[in-house]
Formats: C-alpha cells, sequence, structure tokens
C-alpha cells in the first residue's frame, strides 16, 4: 500500500519537529547532570585548597612558634621550645630562637652563660683566636675565718669557698682552641658573685687586656679578700693592658676586628658617689655586636646605672638589642620600665642560683619582660646558657638541659 505524497509532505515537519524535540529533550538533560559534576567537582577543588591553606597556616604557626602543636594537642612538649610561663617565673618550656642547623659554624660567634649558680660569668668566643671573658663569678657557699658556712656566698669580710672544678674544665674546653690566652677580661664590678674565680683565671691563663672600674682602688674598709686578691692579680699580670676608668669622660672603649665590635661603657669611679649601692651602680655595661645582631651586658647595673646609659647613647628613640643580660640576676633594683623599654630586646638572659636566697629572679621583673614579650632563659632552669649568632645574623640558643631536668 502506499501512503499518498501529500500526507508524506504534511507529516515530514510533524516527523521533523519531533525529532528536534527529541534532541532538544536530551541536551537539556544531559546538560543538568553536568552542571552538577561540574559543581561537585568546583566544591571538591574548593574544599582542598581550604585545607591546604589551613595545613600552610598551621605549619606556619607552628614553625614560628606561635602555638605549641603538643600544648594544642595537650601533651607534654619533650624538647621544649615554647616561651610559656607561670607567670613569667617557671618557664615551661624554651624560647626558640632559630635552629642550630641554619646557623653558618665558618662565621658565626658563640656567647655562653655559664651556669656558676647564684653568680655571673660569660664566655665570648669570637672567630677562631679572640676570647672575651665577662667577670667570673661563684655561688658555692662562703667560709668566713671561723669556719662557718653562710648562705650568702659573696657577703664581705668571708673568704669564699669556690667550687672552681667543673668552671675550669669548662673554660679549658674552649679557651686552648683560641690560642689559649684571653684577650680581654671584663670585671663589671667588685662583688663576689662576679669577681671571686677571677684570681685563679689570671694565674691559669694569659690575660692580655683588663677592663674595671676605679673604684677597685678606693681605700674600702670592708673590701674582701677577693677584691683585694683581684686588684693585685690584675696589676702584676704580665703582659696586659689595664683599663682603669676613672671618671665618666673615659666612658665609652670601642674595639673592633673581624666584624665584630665590642665596647665597653662605664660611668667612671665618680659616676655614682653616694648611690644606694655604689659598687653594683658602677658596674661596666658592655655592647657586643656582629651580624646585624646586639647583645648587651649589664653586670649588676642599678637603676640609675640604667637611666645613665639611656642618656650616654643619646636617649636614641632607634636604639635596638637583640639578647640582653638581665641586669643583678633579675632583682628589682634593676631592669626599670624606661630601661627595658628602650633598649627593646627580643631575649633575655638571667643568670640565678637554684633556691637562692634572694628570690632572684623577682616576680616583679619577670612580669616587665613578659610584658614585653622578652623570651627569657634563666641559668637555674637550663643551666649553661649558649647563644650562636652567624655573620648573616641567624641566631639561636643551645641549653645544657630543660626547664624539667633542673627540677
Amino acid at each position: 500500500m502506499s501512503i499518498p505524497k501529500n500526507i508524506l509532505l504534511l507529516s515530514a515537519p510533524l516527523i521533523y519537529n519531533q525529532g528536534m524535540a527529541t534532541k532538544k529533550n536530551t541536551k537539556k538533560g544531559a546538560s543538568k547532570a553536568q552542571k552538577r559534576k561540574q559543581l561537585q567537582k568546583k566544591q571538591i577543588v574548593v574544599i582542598a585548597i581550604l585545607v591546604i591553606i589551613v595545613l600552610v597556616a598551621l605549619f606556619l604557626l607552628v614553625h614560628f612558634n606561635v602555638i605549641d602543636v603538643y600544648e594544642l594537642l595537650g601533651l607534654k612538649n619533650p624538647s621544649g621550645d615554647n616561651g610559656n610561663t607561670d607567670k613569667g617565673k617557671k618557664p615551661s618550656g624554651t624560647p626558640a630562637a632559630g635552629k642550630l642547623e641554619d646557623i653558618d659554624m665558618n662565621a658565626c660567634i658563640k656567647v655562653h652563660f655559664i651556669d656558676v649558680g647564684q653568680g655571673d660569668s660569660i664566655l665570648i668566643e669570637l672567630g677562631s683566636d679572640t676570647i672575651i671573658l665577662i667577670d667570673a663569678g661563684h655561688t658555692g657557699v662562703s667560709i668566713d675565718e671561723d669556719g662557718k658556712a653562710h648562705d650568702k656566698p659573696y657577703a664581705y669580710n668571708r673568704v669564699p669557698n669556690a667550687v672552681t672544678g667543673p668552671y675550669f674544665e669548662y673554660l679549658n674546653e674552649i679557651i686552648p682552641n683560641h690560642g689559649g690566652d684571653i684577650d680581654y677580661l671584663v670585671a663589671t664590678h667588685r662583688d663576689s658573685d662576679h669577681i671571686n674565680m677571677l684570681p685563679k683565671v689570671l694565674d691559669t691563663y694569659q690575660v692580655n687586656n683588663i677592663f674595671y672600674n676605679d673604684c677597685y682602688n678606693d681605700s674600702i674598709a670592708d673590701a674582701s679578700a677577693t677584691v683585694k686578691a683581684f686588684e693585685t692579680k690584675a696589676e702584676t699580670e704580665p703582659n696586659c693592658t689595664e683599663y682603669q676608668f676613672e671618671t665618666e669622660y673615659d666612658t665609652v672603649l670601642p674595639f673592633e676586628t673581624n666584624g665584630y665590635k665590642f665596647t665597653v661603657y662605664s660611668s667612671g669611679n665618680d659616676g655614682f658617689r653616694g648611690a644606694r649601692t655604689k659598687a653594683n651602680s658602677m658596674s661596666l655595661i658592655c655592647m657586643l655586636e656582629y651580624g646585624g645582631r646586639k647583645v648587651l651586658f649589664t653586670g649588676d647595673a642599678e637603676v640609675e646605672t640604667e637611666k645613665w646609659f639611656i642618656e650616654k647613647t643619646g636617649n636614641d628613640p632607634s636604639f635596638d638589642i637583640d639578647v640582653l643580660k638581665v641586669a643583678h640576676h633579675g632583682s628589682t633594683s634593676s631592669s626599670c620600665v624606661e630601661f627595658l623599654d628602650y633598649v627593646n630586646a627580643e631575649y633575655g638572659v638571667i643568670s640565678s642560683g637554684k633556691n637562692n636566697a634572694y628570690g632572684h629572679p623577682t616576680e616583679v621583673v619577670m612580669n616587665r619582660l613578659n610584658e614585653r614579650n622578652i623570651a627569657t632563659y634563666n641559668t637555674q632552669d637550663y643551666g649553661t646558657i649558649t647563644l650562636y649568632v652567624d655573620s648573616e645574623g641567624d641566631m639561636c640558643f643551645v641549653t645544657e638541659k630543660t626547664p624539667e631536668a633542673a627540677e
């Protein structure tokens, strides 16, 4: 049976349109499915990017010690590399400053804040052939002339019973590697907890230069045997140049070698006549500069010394240091707000004895340091503390022990 031609012609558009309609509907259905898949892919990509951002941010926060991952997870940090404190006095971890593997050992200096108990002794290695020693005090018991022990190791009119063995073992591991001499010796002031091992130091090593205030030669009736012994040894040390500061006009004495700069500041013998504690107030202040970093050593400088130093350095608003040896073991007689704001330190180091009779460092001073975000190390918690600084300014601290080990 044949279909009439006119019927075919009439039905052709209908067949064509139905075909087109079918094709259009198929494309529309496929388009929605594709859109859903594309949306899902976009969502997955966005989520992946967010996860990556969170992980990178977490890594950076941990790397730069903004957060402590062990503390975040409720665990104890075995390496002790956070700067948290309990009112600033009891550290629960080490305030980190870089990593030792980042230090260029072929172009670095080392500053050893030696654990001598309730006293000060700082050994500085400059390159391969220069040694600076700032103070050599001891915190063992003191024995008076009757053989009675006392808990205040640097009181006058007592003969110090210094436990020198471990201290000189430490020096002997370092000084012979730098020519065997002490190139520069600084006695910040006359208190026994800063100088009572210096007579033996002078007997043991050749010392080429000695810096101290002329007040050592004052006729002070209660001067200890240690002070007198140091005076005698210093004045008779062979082939040695003495720098005895008499007035505040001889105060600034910088010397430079191989990129290092070391400056001694002194108020001189007449700087603080009548001050509450003259010996402490007349402490020499020293500044070491290397690789764009600055380390300030303050002895037992009192508040009046700190204010004098601000004036002496021109009350410079741009004055800035990296590491502060906190004065007088963290006593309230030092580290005034004005001085801490002026030096603008990033790190602090305190030398004090475990369970010392003076309560050093005091909570007042530790709170001042914490309020200024000065991450602080203390020898009574960390033992000997060594600061490394290389020529590029990279720096880090290495400690003998963790705070937990000191308990």
